[in-house]
């Protein structure tokens, strides 16, 4: 019996990711800044919400597809961008969540910090979402649309929330700088976990990839973190709207007046995030602001959220307060962590299920059916 089918949870999933990654690199994709006030609020106010139960209503037909961006979807959820995630397993992750995500026919994020290039996540699964950040290069930007652009991506995400870089408290203890630095406690940590070390060292050079070719040198995160314009404003948005001709979802928004900018200046929808955490702690939690920003876009767009959401039933809860669909972030590189591809596939089948039974003992049939009448 794999360890995976006595997997019940994504906290299960999480606890196999500890157990499998060295302290550093589990720190890293696990912790947020300062004190992670913000991190657990993330969760905790997800648990806090409850459902009503329904009884005798007929849900023997059940329907969790949806259309998130003009995108199909089975479900209302979306790989998320995570810089560096394919240090979860051989430095190859990023194309291992792809082939998940397409093999459950669900959206895939690359993020422009991934250690896959665009080409290679386009090899494996074809059109998918690329995620930037405004950078003070506009050439820069320029070279990177147009590959994207050329990927036929449906779906520009263009995070907004690094108009300062928040270190991770654990990183910093850790001394899991990029690249980490060597010393008699990191040797320690790394000795421990040889198959995740072996998986590491022959895999591909961590870099971030994508800038190959177009910077000196793709590794040096000091530079190319350093590109982010952190004197950006909504005019760059309207910039950036002129020269891409897919959707493009502006994730960072947290209140509503950002929300109602975000749509007039030409976005296609927001998602509401805190950055998981890992840039302004004591920031509210993502699911708390939700019903606030889906009132200032007002029907004019689409709302996405991520942030704490771990459960199928976080998926339904998010729905129920208007959104569209959930970016799936550490939820799905607990499972990348756990057991590469088939991992993040099991983290997706585990939230599906839960998302169906909720559903039908909500009383729907349809998740585009949920709303606030679902809740207590």
């Amino acid at each position: 019996m794999s360890i995976l089918d006595r997997t019940a949870t994504i906290q299960d999933l999480r606890n196999i990711a500890q157990r499998k990654l060295p302290r550093p690199i589990f720190d890293f994709i696990d912790g947020a800044a300062f004190q992670e006030i913000t991190l657990r609020a993330n969760c905790e106010d997800f648990d806090k919400i409850r459902f009503r139960q329904r009884s005798l209503v007929d849900v023997s037909k059940r329907n969790l597809s949806t259309t998130i961006l003009g995108q199909k979807s089975s479900m209302p959820a979306v790989i998320s961008p995570c810089g560096l995630g394919g240090i979860c397993w051989g430095n190859d992750g990023e194309k291992l969540a792809a082939r998940a995500a397409k093999a459950a026919d669900i959206p895939f994020t690359l993020a422009m910090l991934s250690i896959a290039t665009m080409e290679q996540i386009h090899e494996e699964i074809g059109p998918f979402w690329f995620q930037m950040c405004l950078l003070k290069d506009k050439e820069l930007m320029r070279a990177l649309i147009s590959r994207a652009i050329s990927m036929e991506c449906p779906v520009l995400v263009l995070t907004v929330t690094w108009a300062a870089y928040g270190l991770q408290s654990r990183s910093v203890r850790n001394a899991m700088m990029f690249p980490p630095k060597i010393t008699p406690r990191t040797l320690w940590d790394f000795s421990k976990k040889p198959a995740w070390v072996a998986r590491h060292f022959l895999g591909k050079r961590v870099a971030f990839n994508n800038f190959e070719g177009l910077v000196k040198d793709p590794g040096d995160l000091d530079y190319i973190v350093g590109q982010i314009d952190n004197a950006a404003t909504w005019k760059d948005l309207e910039w950036l709207r002129s020269i891409w001709p897919g959707k493009i979802l502006v994730k960072g928004i947290n209140c509503a007046e950002d929300a109602r900018l975000a749509i007039e200046h030409g976005a296609d929808g927001v998602s509401v995030s805190n950055h998981g955490g890992n840039q302004l702690d004591s920031a509210a939690s993502t699911i708390s602001v939700l019903p606030d920003v889906v009132r200032g876009v007002d029907g004019r767009g689409e709302v996405l959220i991520d942030g704490g959401v771990r459960s199928g039933q976080d998926i339904l809860k998010a729905c129920a307060h208007g959104a569209t669909a959930c970016l799936l972030g550490r939820g799905h590189l607990y499972g990348l962590a756990a057991s590469g591809e088939i991992g993040v596939t099991k983290a997706l089948e585990l939230m599906r299920y839960e998302l169906d039974v909720s559903t039908a003992l909500t009383g729907l049939s349809e998740i585009s059916e949920a709303s606030t009448e679902i809740l207590v």
